[in-house]
């Protein structure tokens, strides 16, 4: 990365704290809105996100294909699967998954510090286990590589999806824009920023989340010779932890809640399973929405299937009881 790039990844990386702060983005929360509420919103909104990443990822890296990457793919298999369904299973104990878990802290709520303490040592256990999708699978680059008859496509359907979604709300949010109480984000504003700007983090910095980040440095703690972080990637996740906390702090909304014995053990036991299910899909559900997604990675398709299915049933069972 150039020195003339930093500036401008670290503006996208605080962006998208700011929108995850504003937005409240959780898929936990928009499972429930789904499933108990019976309202749509929050979880269509995700779409948004993937499609947003994709519409500007893959012209990217059809230009640029040796600056901006797509995700590379892990075979499918039962292991994946199941970190995926265990990856929404801890994110239910959590009460948040690893984006939710960063609007939750950043607003001062310090029972997710655990969650943080919890993740790394799920991803300890695991690299202790030498358990992890891309240990010995081969890696398969994305169906999208080159800008095929196929390729385009998929990047057309994405941007139909995007207007599709956004043609009735973007004239709003502009004639909204002198409005001060515009700046308080609705599900999909705050997804097409960190669907776009996520995105092309991940094409031009590389696995920019703090889950990413925590279990890469979780692995070199077992093995001191694997993958090692640069430094674009820390600063931009720092950033983008900083973009969640002047947003909190600048609305006003940042309360400093110190945890209690039952719920640090809720997030401390629900963050040590995503942290080892990160491990071995591998990613968070992050990094699949942003960019294994639009990239048709298989595994992050099939874990983040598992995962939303595992939610969804979690919230059928809840209503039904």
């Amino acid at each position: 990365m150039t020195v003339l790039l930093t500036p401008f990844l670290l503006m996208l990386a605080f962006c998208v704290g700011y929108a995850i702060r504003r937005g409240s983005i959780c898929a936990v929360a928009a499972t429930q809105s789904l499933i108990v509420e019976r309202r749509s919103r929050r979880f269509r909104a995700f779409g948004v996100a993937a499609a947003g990443a994709g519409a500007v990822i893959l012209p990217l890296h059809w230009l640029f294909p040796a600056s901006a990457t797509l995700s590379a793919g892990y075979p499918v298999t039962v292991q994946v699967l199941l970190a995926g369904v265990a990856f929404g299973l801890g994110a239910r104990i959590n009460r948040a998954c690893a984006l939710g878990t960063l609007a939750h802290l950043t607003g001062g709520n310090l029972v997710y510090g655990l969650t943080i303490v919890g993740m790394v040592g799920g991803a300890i256990a695991m690299a202790s286990l030498g358990t992890g999708a891309g240990n010995d699978a081969p890696l398969r680059v994305s169906p999208l590589e080159q800008p095929g008859m196929g390729a385009l496509a998929v990047w057309g359907a994405l941007v139909v999806v995007l207007i599709v979604a956004l043609y009735r709300r973007a004239p709003r949010w502009l004639r909204n824009m002198r409005d001060p109480a515009s700046t308080r984000m609705g599900p999909y504003r705050a997804m097409l920023v960190v669907g776009v700007c996520g995105g092309l983090l991940y094409t031009l910095a590389g696995s920019w989340t703090y889950m990413s980040l925590l279990s890469h440095r979780a692995e070199r703690l077992v093995h001191p010779d694997a993958h090692a972080d640069g430094l674009p990637v820390v600063m931009c996740a720092a950033t983008v932890v900083i973009g969640g906390l002047i947003a909190a702090w600048w609305y006003g909304d940042f309360d400093l809640r110190r945890p209690k014995a039952w719920g640090g053990a809720r997030c401390l036991s629900g963050g040590a399973i995503m942290g080892a299910s990160a491990a071995i899909i591998p990613g968070g559900n992050g990094t699949m929405l942003i960019h294994g997604l639009p990239s048709l990675a298989p595994h992050a398709i099939a874990a983040y299937a598992a995962m939303t299915v595992t939610l969804c049933l979690s919230f059928l069972i809840r209503r039904r009881t």
